[in-house]
C-alpha cells in the first residue's frame, strides 16, 4: 500500500513531508499517555495535544520532499546505524519550548545523551552532503506532548512540577524510522517508510527464518 502511493505520488510530481524519528514501544506509550492525561486534566490550556500513535523522539525533519529521495535516505539510514548499539531514551522530566513562560510545545524527554547526539550528528552530517541545510544539534530528546495555543497558563511551571513522572521511565532506542506525515483537518497521520534497526541487523521483513 505504502509503495502504491508512493508510486502515485512520484507519477504526479507530488512532494511529502517527511522526518526521521526514534519509535517508542507501546508499554511506554502509555506511561505518556497516562501522564499527559494528568497534565489535560491539572492545566487549563487551549492546546492540540498529540495521539498516543504519533508519540515518538524526532531525530530530523525534513520538510517537502521528493518521494525518489527516499532511495538515498534509506541508504543514509542504514550507515548511520551500521555501527550503533541500542540505547535507553529517558522520559524523566517535563518541560516547554522555548520556555515555560511562553510556551508553546510541551514535551516530556531528557537531555540528549552521547549516543542520541553521536547519531543526531552522523545524521545531520550525511543529510548535509545529499543538499539538505546543517542543523544544530538538539539539546533535548523529547516526545511532543501538546502544541499550545495563544498564552500558557500562568500556573503551568507549577503544574509541570507536580505532575508524578516515574523517574525510571525511559524508550528503547533500537531503529531509526522515516515517517511521512499528512496534514489533515483532524491532525496529522504519520505513516512509517521504513525503519532501519540498529547494529546492521536485517529489518524485520527482510530476516531469513
Amino acid at each position: 500500500m505504502r509503495r502504491r502511493r508512493q508510486d502515485a505520488m512520484i507519477e504526479a510530481g507530488e512532494r511529502m513531508r517527511a522526518f526521521f524519528c526514534l519509535p517508542i514501544e507501546r508499554n511506554v506509550v502509555s506511561a505518556v499517555d497516562r501522564i499527559a492525561r494528568q497534565l489535560r486534566d491539572a492545566a487549563d490550556m487551549r492546546a492540540s495535544w498529540v495521539r498516543t500513535e504519533n508519540y515518538h523522539v524526532t531525530l530530523r525533519f525534513l520538510g517537502e520532499i521528493d518521494p525518489l529521495l527516499t532511495v538515498d535516505l534509506k541508504r543514509i539510514a542504514r550507515k548511520v546505524t551500521r555501527a550503533l548499539a541500542p540505547f535507553e531514551l529517558p522520559l524523566e522530566r517535563l518541560g516547554c519550548f522555548p520556555s515555560v513562560e511562553s510556551a508553546r510545545v510541551l514535551w516530556i524527554g531528557s537531555d540528549a545523551s552521547p549516543a542520541f547526539c553521536g547519531l543526531a550528528a552522523s545524521l545531520h552530517h550525511e543529510l548535509s552532503r545529499l543538499g539538505f541545510p546543517p542543523e544544530r544539534n538538539q539539546t533535548v530528546a523529547h516526545v511532543t506532548l501538546a502544541r499550545i495555543k495563544g498564552k500558557p497558563p500562568p500556573g503551568l511551571a507549577r503544574v509541570l512540577d507536580r505532575c508524578d513522572v516515574p523517574t525510571d521511565l525511559a524508550a528503547h532506542a533500537e531503529r531509526l524510522t522515516l515517517m511521512e506525515s499528512v496534514l489533515t483537518p483532524s491532525g496529522a497521520v504519520y505513516t512509517p517508510l521504513f525503519s532501519t534497526p540498529f547494529g546492521g541487523r536485517p529489518p524485520d521483513g527482510d530476516r531469513v527464518p
